[in-house]
């Protein structure tokens, strides 16, 4: 019979004995799985392992130098007084904008707003850009030098909004007396690709400034410096929020001119608007008390950068501002060569201080009739060397010359200097053009004609100098026989130094000439001066005795001059070129000076008048008769007031008539 009981079994029993993790299957899957996961474990493990040991040294790096910069800190410029301490050349903050390129994500973004900001134009970005393509990502290129207080604020106030931005606080060059010390203390440029590869890394970075005239560049690398570096921590844009490690930059030195700025300033204010060049130095040491040249220009015109326009004006003007003409200007010498001619005719012996010629107020030569300048009809009669000095006969010289002939006096020319560069510690001098036989046959092919001797003797022909030759020339007699070379620099201070250091004299030569014959030549130049009939009477001083001598240099022919009738009618490039050098006191020099009026009529009327303010300015008479006309104004006030009191003390006072009534 049926039993439920044995139909009914356990569910328990089914499964008992049965394992999944037995499951061939499954086993399979977990295996696989495994596997997988240590795989994967392995590659993490083998990741780390390379990044970690491998480029652990690498990275870290990066790192470091993704939160610290190397930051350049170009050196402070040496500054530059004159004589007496004044601050020629200075350094002024200015600020610059420049941009990091590794912080700027976006350059055309960047470009939009910092056009409608300040002004910058996406080809003023692109050349910046182009012309710092080989430094490093991390150093700023700079945008744009001398922003200004408005364009400072804009600037901050959206620097949120120009990521990699940053205005750098630079220091950039100040004159403070432009005009008057123009070309010899020169001025600055921003240097170049060209020039960048010439110079040593460690001293000049692009953006540099540099010495393009004057002393800027002749003591350029005395003044730069040496540049420092500083390590700084920034955040992700670039903003600095730590100094960590400092290198100082070592200031350039400074430089203590033997230039005074009151001759400038003289010099510039006798001039005027004529153009011309004024030298003064000391003649028995060399040093250069004065250097002008006019017109002048504005240095710091070139710190800020020039206009197409501005420049343009600048390099086309008739004058020619830019010409140093104090060393760089070449001019006959006209009479003042007399001086030379004198001095080869006594050392050679063709003459004595007795020689005597006549002068009927001209010579004739060959074909030719050579006139004096003689402003007396029949000329100067009997003329001595004494007389011919003081009263400039030009036949005088004229048989002086025949007699020494073209080589002796170009030698002693020669040995007065000219012909060759001073020495001067300055850029683009003319050495001068001293003729003879061989010079004309190098540079015309022709042979030397004796009529020319006669030109060359009284400074006229092929002849030319330079102002600051013809100081030293003047400067030979004042010493009695040396030849000085001029230097400029009295002193260099190097940065941190308790004393100054002196900078050695300029070596001098002896000229072939007995100082007795100098004395006899210096006897002439003062009668140029001080005597009746001398041709510099404006160049007197009170209570100082001055020498020297005049010159006019003719541009044209005497004919061509003519033809225009009256002087004032002759352009402006056609006239004469006036010429004064002296030197004084003239018992014991301490200055000599030399001044060419280019195309400015006569050496005694125009050149000697610049020559009196200078040495007016050098011996403080300037000072003095400014003090006497205070003094004499308020003399004047003081009579005027007080005999306006005397006035009104001496009249009856009137009593109140309308209260009588």
């Amino acid at each position: 019979m049926f039993s439920p009981k044995k139909m009914r079994r356990s569910p328990v029993s089914r499964t008992r004995g049965f394992d999944p993790a037995e499951s061939p299957q499954v086993r399979r899957i977990i295996f696989t799985a495994a596997l997988v996961v240590g795989l994967a474990f392995s590659a993490l493990l083998g990741r780390l392992w390379y990044l970690q040991l491998l480029q652990g040294e690498h990275f870290r790096e990066q790192s470091e130098n993704n939160r610290i910069r190397l930051v350049d800190v170009p050196p402070r410029r040496g500054l530059i007084f004159d004589a007496k301490g004044r601050l020629l050349a200075d350094n002024r903050p200015a600020f610059t904008l420049a941009a990091v390129p590794e912080d700027v994500p976006d350059w055309e973004q960047l470009g939009r707003r910092l056009q409608s900001l300040v002004g910058i134009t996406p080809e003023d970005i692109q050349r910046a850009r182009r012309a710092a393509r080989s430094q490093p990502p991390f150093k700023p290129i700079r945008l744009r030098s001398h922003l200004d207080r408005e364009q400072l604020a804009l600037l901050e106030t959206f620097r949120y909004e120009l990521p990699g931005v940053k205005v750098l606080v630079e220091y950039r060059r100040a004159y403070l007396n432009p005009l008057p010390a123009a070309h010899v203390v020169g001025y600055l440029g921003e240097i170049n690709q060209r020039e960048l590869e010439k110079v040593p890394r460690s001293l000049y970075r692009m953006g540099d400034f540099v010495g393009r005239y004057g002393l800027e560049a002749s003591r350029e690398r005395v003044l730069h410096g040496r540049r420092g570096a500083k390590q700084v921590e920034v955040d992700a844009l670039g903003r600095e929020l730590a100094v960590l490690q400092e290198l100082e930059a070592k200031p350039g030195h400074d430089l203590v001119l033997s230039i005074d700025l009151d001759l400038q300033l003289a010099a510039a204010k006798a001039l005027g608007e004529e153009a011309g060049g004024v030298a003064a130095l000391n003649p028995k040491t060399g040093e250069v008390y004065c250097l002008y040249s006019s017109p002048s220009f504005d240095q710091n015109s070139f710190i800020t950068g020039l206009s197409a326009a501005e420049w343009e004006t600048l390099s086309k003007d008739e004058k020619h501002p830019l010409k140093d003409r104090a060393i760089s200007g070449a001019y006959p010498p006209g009479s003042t060569y007399k001086i030379i001619t004198a001095a080869a005719g006594l050392a050679e012996g063709v003459i004595t201080p007795e020689t005597t010629f006549f002068c009927s107020g001209e010579i004739p030569f060959g074909r030719r009739t050579y006139k004096c300048w003689a402003y007396k009809k029949g000329g100067h009669g009997s003329v001595n060397l004494h007389k011919a000095l003081r009263e400039s006969c030009d036949v005088y010289f004229y048989r002086v010359g025949m007699r020494l002939g073209v080589e002796r006096l170009a030698k002693y020319a020669r040995a007065f200097g000219l012909g060759r560069p001073t020495g001067v510690p300055l850029p683009h001098e003319a050495k001068g053009t001293v003729p003879d036989g061989k010079w004309k046959r190098q540079r015309f092919g022709e042979p030397w004609q004796d009529g020319e001797t006669l030109s060359l003797a009284i400074g006229q022909g092929f002849t030319q100098a330079t102002p600051l030759q013809l100081a030293r020339m003047v400067a030979v007699v004042a010493n009695r026989g040396r030849l000085v070379t001029p230097t400029l620099v009295k002193k260099v201070i190097p940065p941190g130094a308790a004393e100054p250091v002196p900078e050695p004299p300029g070596l001098s030569s002896k000229v072939p000439v007995d100082p007795k014959h100098l004395e006899i030549i210096h006897q002439g130049l003062v009668a140029v001066v001080n005597e009746p009939g001398g041709t510099a009477r404006r160049a007197r001083l009170p209570g100082i005795q001055v020498a020297g001598k005049t010159g006019t240099a003719q541009v044209v022919s005497l004919a061509f001059f003519k033809s225009f009738g009256k002087e004032e009618n002759v352009p402006w490039r056609f006239r004469d070129h006036a010429l004064f050098v002296a030197y004084a006191p003239a018992e014991d020099p301490t200055i000599a000076v030399a001044v060419v009026v280019e195309h400015g009529g006569h050496g005694g009327s125009d050149a000697a008048p610049i020559a009196h303010a200078v040495l007016e300015a050098y011996f403080g008479l300037d000072k003095l008769d400014q003090a006497g006309k205070e003094a004499k104004e308020k003399t004047t006030a003081a009579a005027q007031a007080g005999g306006a009191a005397r006035e009104t003390a001496g009249r009856a006072p009137v009593s109140g008539d309308s209260g009588a009534h």
